[in-house]
């Protein structure tokens, strides 16, 4: 009924999405301080890990194949390939501006599991990656799930890209499922991750395209900060008052930009679940309709059968089925309705929360930064002291000069943090309110199509069933007049 321009929110997106946002990080690059002019976000170190050759992906059992840079075709016990990367190569122009990172999603293997599994294919330039193709990977929506939550817990400065679902059945449609835009939400996450320049040089980020087996992070919550985060209402908060950026005593031109945005996206998130409740009993209305036309339609196609005019037998089937055509119309539009913009709501719904709980974590590492800097100087004033003391010990100055290195050593680590905080945030909330804006786009224009596509069909249907009903009674009344 649909052509897959119709139903899909996001078709042929997100490729442009990636390359969006590598650009507008590129332009933002909150790491310009202390790097070589003109050097890109990518071209920078990876994150602070080191593994060891453990999660070297090649295992047949995923039915995944690393092609290396070697020049080296060998296949080994495990199902492991190593080839020429000639065919890996990206375009001049992305190589020349950033190395490459792209995931494409195939499609979903398996859906009689509960848990859904897809595979994809992975192309990157990135140094740490030890091939430059990977074919075939395997994971489950579990295990996408676990790398959302590290990426979460290692970089709470960041804005994570929320992930989707992994289904499209919902309480207003029961049990339909759209894998392709399961596969759609899931394939602009990974362009998003891609696109972010820490997110895509994690190490748990190349283990999960390389580990052979399942993967499992040993990061999925984030370790406890000094000065706890303000809380972020969760899924029983609806109506409770959330919390709000606190206000300094004298808030930059940024502060007052970030609590405007909280603001914004608290309305947002009010408003978009009034939208997800009423699309939902739109599609409920719409799958009643949908039921009760068709059994209009069956009643008529049987009234037909035994009808013994034939003009008018003609006419009841012509009817019956049309109308039993636009009862599956009205189920599509009603299965459609009660998915796709459920679904985009609900990450949406996350999405907001997330950036809330951003917000609260840079609070926290700002106090953290003023917490550790107090302590700094409280250890100062204590050497200060000892210097000037005539019963001080070895030892004694000898541990007071360690607790003072120790402490310039936080201090400055939290410094750098909260020096970059800002900087990273800038960069992720423009990317955020770029896509949310496309996105949202993107799914009312796909809905305004999808309902114009479908009264397309219902009148065009409607139409040829009036042509036959007119021809059938005008048939009639000729053979009447003949029998007269």
């Amino acid at each position: 009924m649909y052509s897959e321009d119709e139903i899909d929110p996001h078709r042929g997106q997100a490729q442009a999405t990636a390359s969006a946002n590598r650009s507008l990080y590129n332009s933002i690059d909150p790491f310009a301080e202390g790097r070589p002019e003109g050097e890109a976000w990518g071209a920078q170190e990876p994150s602070a890990h080191t593994g060891s050759d453990a999660g070297t992906h090649a295992d047949s059992d995923t039915g995944t194949h690393a092609d290396s840079d070697t020049g080296t075709h060998a296949d080994s016990n495990a199902g492991a390939h190593t080839g020429s990367n000639s065919g890996a190569q990206p375009p001049a122009g992305e190589a020349a501006a950033a190395p490459l990172l792209r995931f494409t999603v195939g499609q979903m293997v398996d859906r009689s599991k509960r848990t859904p599994g897809f595979t994809f294919d992975v192309m990157t330039t990135l140094p740490s990656f030890k091939a430059r193709r990977y074919t075939g990977v395997e994971r489950n929506q579990i295990e996408f799930e676990r790398l959302q939550a590290h990426l979460r817990a290692t970089y709470p400065e960041c804005l994570v890209p929320t992930l989707g679902p992994g289904t499209t059945a919902s309480k207003y449609v029961g049990d339909y499922q759209n894998d392709r835009i399961v596969v759609q939400l899931l394939q602009q996450w990974l362009a998003r991750v891609a696109a972010h320049p820490l997110l895509r040089q994690d190490y748990e980020l190349r283990q999960f395209v390389e580990a052979p087996f399942a993967f499992n992070p040993a990061l999925t919550s984030a370790p406890a900060l000094s000065v706890a985060p303000a809380p972020s209402a969760g899924f029983f908060s609806w109506g409770k008052a959330r919390a709000r950026v606190a206000r300094s005593a004298n808030p930059t031109a940024f502060e007052r930009q970030l609590e405007a945005t909280a603001e914004n996206l608290d309305a947002f998130q009010r408003n978009l679940g009034d939208v997800r409740r009423w699309h939902g009993r739109l599609a409920r209305a719409r799958a009643r309709l949908a039921l009760d036309v068709r059994d209009a339609g069956t009643k008529l196609v049987s009234a037909g059968m035994v009808e013994h005019n034939a003009g008018l037998a003609r006419a009841l089937k012509r009817t019956g089925k049309s109308l039993l055509h636009v009862g599956a119309c009205a189920q599509g539009q009603a299965s459609l309705e009660g998915s796709r913009a459920v679904a985009v709501a609900d990450v949406y719904t996350l999405a907001c929360d997330n950036v809330q709980r951003t917000l609260g974590s840079r609070q926290a590492i700002f106090t953290e930064h003023q917490v550790a800097a107090r302590q700094l100087e409280r250890r100062r004033q204590a050497v200060a002291e000892l210097r000037v003391s005539a019963s001080i010990g070895a030892a004694q100055a000898q541990e007071a000069l360690a607790e003072l290195a120790a402490a310039q050593a936080d201090a400055d680590s939290k410094r750098a943090r909260a020096e970059r905080v800002d900087r990273v945030l800038a960069a992720d909330l423009h990317a955020f309110e770029t896509n949310r804006e496309g996105d949202l786009r993107a799914l009312f224009g796909a809905l305004g199509r999808d309902q114009l596509q479908a009264e397309r069909q219902v009148l065009g249907e409607l139409r040829a069933a009036l042509d036959t009903v007119r021809h059938a009674g005008s048939a009639g009344s000729s053979s009447t007049a003949l029998s007269g």
